[in-house]
């Protein structure tokens, strides 16, 4: 099993310190040591009012972030969670991701969601009915910029004539794309392109207003990955073309609360005996100490003990 890490930004009880350099100096670098192998930040450029005083996750901007992780860091990887390409001119997008690339030698991880916002789409130009159709198109878009060809395209807020997106992508011929795939829409896509699907466990209010479908447990998840791994088959693809992340299975992690360890191992093998590749975690951010004490931890505890060979 492989671990991946939300920066503890992303706890809606966040506070400004824990963006301080020196705080995420030591978080990241704390993941690093632990033993994670991904550090993700998620992507909420203008989120609403409303979802922001209900508790809504706290938010940076993803990509300054994961540069900052890149110049601070030599392995860990930097893990968009999510990019919601709706949200992004594609030919920027794929500019910034490709130098985030060659500053990072290559350690981008491109997580990717449609959206869920209607507020947030509507502050990015987009009808909120047409994000599953702007999630292909600007993809699409980024993806051919990848290829070093001229591009001359047009769509919502864009237009471009004859232009290329510099610098090369390191990762050829992309960095890895993982698609939150807990509706039938994302795990089709995840099928047939995709290097990586997301499954995202949890069921009620939560699911509701992030509009996906949900996964209340362990014998739901086992029958997605089923549904998932006979549509890579009907794609022409092996299942191991994919990995498999899952995340949601446990809430924000506090080293003030402390966990059972044995139970979490318990869980860990469990998820790894149903294909599972990887877990990504969340973390407390009210508190800047206690979020690099819990990421150290739970290295200590989980992270090395289920970790994979190298």
């Amino acid at each position: 099993m492989r671990f991946g890490v939300q920066h503890a930004v992303g706890d809606p009880n966040w506070v400004p310190a824990i963006l301080e350099p020196t705080a995420v100096r030591k978080f990241v670098r704390a993941a690093e040591g632990a033993g994670f192998d991904a550090i993700g930040f998620t992507d909420h450029p203008s989120p609403s009012t409303n979802w922001i005083e209900r508790d809504g996750e706290g938010v940076a901007d993803q990509i300054s972030a994961l540069g900052f992780c890149a110049g601070i860091t030599d392995r860990i990887r930097l893990l968009t969670w999510l990019l919601i390409p709706a949200y992004h001119n594609p030919l920027q997008a794929a500019n910034q991701l490709a130098t985030l690339d060659a500053l990072s030698g290559g350690r981008v991880t491109l997580g990717l969601g449609t959206g869920y916002l209607r507020s947030e789409l509507f502050a990015a130009g987009v009808d909120p009915s047409s994000r599953l159709q702007e999630f292909d198109a600007r993809l699409a878009l980024m993806l051919e910029a990848w290829t070093g060809a001229s591009i001359t395209a047009s769509g919502t807020g864009y237009s471009a004539r004859a232009v290329k997106v510099l610098p090369p992508i390191v990762q050829q011929p992309h960095p890895p794309l993982w698609i939150h795939g807990n509706s039938p829409w994302g795990t089709r896509r995840a099928a047939r392109y995709a290097q990586g699907w997301i499954g995202m466990l949890g069921a009620g209010p939560l699911l509701d207003t992030i509009r996906t479908v949900p996964i209340p447990d362990l014998e739901t998840l086992k029958v997605r990955i089923g549904t998932l791994r006979s549509e890579i088959e009907r794609a022409g693809r092996s299942i191991d073309d994919v990995e498999i992340v899952v995340t949601g299975n446990w809430s924000y992690l506090d080293i003030r609360k402390r966990w059972d360890a044995d139970a979490y191992l318990a869980e860990v093998a469990e998820i790894e005996s149903l294909g599972a590749d990887w877990i990504v975690v969340t973390i407390c951010g009210d508190d800047v100490g206690a979020a690099e004490e819990t990421v150290s931890a739970f290295g200590a505890d989980i992270v090395g003990p289920t970790a994979a060979p190298t």
